[in-house]
């Protein structure tokens, strides 16, 4: 399939199809694995999907772990501005002035697409065998208790955010009071 879209011309040796940076996207990296997992014993499969699990937790952690100091800087920061040294500024006019910057930015984020392991395959593959049965319901136990958290999460975020936590004042049916 790959040979078909990049269509390289016999006779000449250019490439006319789809270009080889398009194609080989994080779906592309994806399927070559399906083939290697598909074969694979079950108890490896399990093995396999909790390492990968494991691993997504831990960065879903240092993410939140990123965000909350982000959110909340130490007290001796200055906030990363007027010249402090080793600050980084994400959005800047010199950061995003030219097309390759954002290339390159594109290009960054489609590496770690790519790097970033993903075990709703493994999962996709062990359905289809009765002895991983047991195994399925309790990722599927898991996978709903951190969804919950995270949407706890989200929700304190967003009250954070929007005004510390406060409720409206207006009370049903009744004159509103401050």
């Amino acid at each position: 399939m790959f040979d078909f879209f990049h269509a390289v011309d016999e006779q000449t040796g250019e490439a006319t199809g789809v270009p080889i940076d398009v194609l080989k996207s994080p779906k592309y990296h994806e399927l070559q694995s399906l083939n290697f997992f598909y074969f694979e014993s079950t108890d490896n499969l399990i093995r396999t999907s909790e390492r990968m699990a494991n691993a997504s937790a831990a960065r879903q952690q240092q993410a939140r772990q990123k965000l909350i100091e982000k959110n909340n800087p130490a007290p001796t920061s200055f906030g990363g501005f007027l010249g402090v040294p080793g600050a980084k500024r994400t959005k800047s006019v010199l950061m995003s002035r030219n097309l390759g910057t954002m290339r390159k930015a594109k290009e960054e984020k489609r590496r770690e697409a790519q790097a970033e392991p993903n075990d709703d395959m493994i999962l996709r593959i062990l359905r289809m065998r009765p002895e991983a049965a047991s195994y399925l319901k309790d990722r599927n136990r898991q996978k709903e208790r951190l969804a919950a958290a995270a949407a706890a999460e989200a929700i304190v975020r967003q009250s954070m955010s929007s005004g510390g936590g406060r409720m409206g004042t207006m009370v049903p049916g009744g004159p509103s009071r401050r």
